[in-house]
């Protein structure tokens, strides 16, 4: 195999399979680019497993084969190289080692066996989507937080994603919160996939400034951009009824400012930790406070009276205060907090995104 490729165009091409890269895969050869050069065009392949992405560069003046070919390169010396060099790149490869040479300088790097790279079906096909990559991101930001960090059950640590009826929803859950966000679509797509929220956050790491086409099918998500296909498995599993968990009645709600429980939160959490988030939320008198205690070190009590509460009597909740923060980060000015009757759930909403709905349980104990 033999190319003479500007580095500009090589870097590009690395960055974008690179996102896709695992440093520590089950399969070392999966730490590689694998380089596939045809008569044409030369393909640039990166995968994990789970996320896989295929970029092209066409032939021109400069991009040039000389020779075609197939090399499999570990990616993290192979980016350092090539973003040290200027110009013209010669890339020369044979069975066991790649040259990368200019006029000056050159670099002999050993290679992984092709072989070894599994084959990746890159075929785009299922049910479409036209969305603006920004809009995307944002629906899975404000929903991916609250699928499950825990393996045991694949399903909870997936965003669900359905499209029916001219509107798309993705929503997510781990039993004790759930995220919801819906948005009309101009197309009659019909689909219902589980991604895993980890690759959905991975995708985030594109950087796009365009409307996207994203294919949908039972095996995998994928979109085609500026000579990228990228594309992410599907759980092949149904994904829980959630049909009925959000409540249709409340008995009580709290209207506040966002930014002024967002302060409350932030000034009573100074002394908490990830492992132990526990606060306390309580209403009385007219007076909200949230307080917090880390174990014979500290205690914070933080008060408000700027914010207002249907009910008389006293409100006692112990909650998690990272699924408050999370939930109230997707909104902004005020918030409604609704409440059923026993306060077993909790949903916050807002009109500054109306689409979408945050539920979660208070946890025991006061």
């Amino acid at each position: 195999m033999e190319i003479v490729i500007n580095k500009i165009l090589l870097d590009d091409a690395i960055e974008r399979v690179a996102k896709a890269i695992d440093q520590n895969p089950f399969i070392p050869a999966m730490k590689g680019i694998k380089v596939e050069v045809q008569d044409n065009k030369i393909i640039f392949i990166g995968s994990n497993g789970e996320i896989s992405v295929k970029h092209t560069v066409e032939t021109s003046l400069d991009a040039k084969i000389i020779t075609p070919g197939i090399f499999l390169i570990e990616l993290s010396m192979f980016r350092n190289i090539i973003k040290k060099l200027e110009g013209d790149l010669s890339l020369k490869s044979n069975d066991k080692t790649l040259t990368i040479a200019t006029e000056l300088d050159m670099y002999t790097l050993n290679l992984y066996d092709a072989f070894d790279y599994p084959e990746i079906d890159f075929e785009v096909f299922g049910d479409e989507l036209k969305i603006g990559w920004e809009e995307w991101r944002n629906l899975i930001k404000n929903v991916s937080f609250a699928a499950s960090s825990n393996e045991n059950n694949l399903t909870l640590c997936c965003v669900n994603i359905v499209a029916k009826d001219g509107v798309l929803k993705m929503l997510a859950t781990d039993r004790f919160r759930y995220a919801e966000e819906t948005k009309n679509i101009a197309n009659d797509a019909d689909f219902n996939v589980s991604i895993l929220a980890k690759n959905l956050k991975d995708l985030m790491n594109f950087e796009f400034k365009k409307q996207v086409t994203i294919f949908f099918s039972e095996h995998k998500l994928a979109f085609q951009v500026d000579g990228t296909t990228i594309q992410s498995k599907v759980i092949e599993q149904p994904y829980l009824d959630v049909s009925k968990i959000l409540p249709t009645s409340f008995e009580n709600e709290i209207i506040i400012e966002k930014r002024e429980l967002a302060n409350l939160l932030a000034k009573a959490s100074v002394i908490i930790t990830d492992s132990y988030n526990k606060i306390k939320f309580n209403i009385n008198n007219k007076v909200l406070t949230i307080s917090s205690t880390r174990e014979q070190i500290a205690e914070s009590v933080i008060k408000t009276t700027a914010f207002t509460y249907t009910s008389d009597e006293e409100l006692k909740l112990t909650l998690n205060s990272k699924f408050l923060r999370e939930a109230i980060s997707v909104f902004e000015g005020e918030l409604k907090i609704s409440l059923i009757k026993g306060n077993q759930r909790i949903v916050i909403t807002s009109a500054s995104n109306p689409n979408n709905t945050q539920l979660f349980t208070p946890q025991k104990g006061f």
